[in-house]
């Protein structure tokens, strides 16, 4: 089965750069097999696409206002972790080749502005075999491979190793819950519960993970299912065996664990 013998696969431009659009609708022209259904300006109207278009690729800048392109590949990465078939993502990035290499994976592409047209024909042939598999053996974009992408641009983008917001799906769409929010999380399978007064909100990640992501001068873990924003933090009394009962501004009373002490010794310091 090819492109040519099947309705097109539908693709999504997004970039705040009209010309960047520009640039990248034409050097798609030729390429009969793709067609465009929707160019994006920002984040938001990504994710919004993602939902009306149900697009098979996506072209993600990666720096965008507002919600820029790693959160988006953090939710569609989250979303295909909760069995929603992912677009394949183009990144489209302003980091020289050299930086952006080191996620040149099979499954996660990218182009350096300004695109060039042998690099862009050269993603374009690997895009549509990956597609073609896709479409014949159900073979598409894996997680693991846009996580290990994602992970490199966040290293790369300069404040992204501290996010000021998570990604969080409820039933009518994504929303995000801004990190100065956070009082406290906790786990839960492969979640961890965002509570911002009084209410908890679910996250598609990991306690390890998104500790990875908060700023230690921030946030405290204090036990292995258990994070606390520090400055949430009312009293912290011993509770036995190296233990302490910690109670937060608004009332919640959370234990930590010998395990995790040591960073609270120091706050009681």
């Amino acid at each position: 089965m090819s492109g040519a013998s099947m309705a097109p696969w539908r693709v999504v431009i997004a970039d705040d750069e009209p010309l960047a659009r520009l640039r990248l609708r034409g050097l798609l022209t030729p390429h009969a097999e793709f067609t465009i259904v929707g160019e994006c300006e920002d984040g938001q109207q990504v994710l919004d696409a993602l939902t009306r278009e149900r697009p098979d690729v996506v072209f993600l800048d990666v720096r965008m206002p507002g919600l820029d392109g790693i959160e988006v590949a953090q939710v569609i990465a989250a979303d295909a972790e909760d069995g929603r078939p992912p677009p394949a993502i183009v990144f489209v990035t302003a980091y020289d080749a050299h930086a952006v290499h080191a996620f040149d994976l099979d499954a996660i592409d990218y182009l350096v502005k300004p695109v060039d047209l042998d690099r862009f024909d050269r993603a374009i042939d690997r895009l549509a075999r990956r597609l073609r598999a896709r479409d014949t053996q159900g073979s598409g974009p894996t997680t693991d491979a846009l996580r290990v992408a994602l992970a490199t641009l966040e290293r790369l983008h300069p404040g992204a190793r501290h996010p000021q917001r998570f990604p969080v799906r409820d039933a009518s769409g994504v929303f995000f819950v801004a990190t100065s929010d956070i009082e406290w999380i906790d786990a839960e399978g492969n979640y961890v519960g965002l509570w911002v007064r009084g209410r908890r909100h679910l996250c598609r990640e990991s306690m390890r993970g998104i500790e990875a992501k908060l700023d230690p001068e921030r946030f405290v873990r204090v036990h292995r299912s258990t994070i606390v924003a520090i400055d949430r933090i009312r009293r912290i009394a011993p509770h036995g065996h190296g233990e302490h009962l910690i109670t937060l501004v608004d009332g919640t009373t959370v234990t930590s664990s010998r395990t995790h002490s040591e960073r609270l010794q120091q706050l009681m310091r």
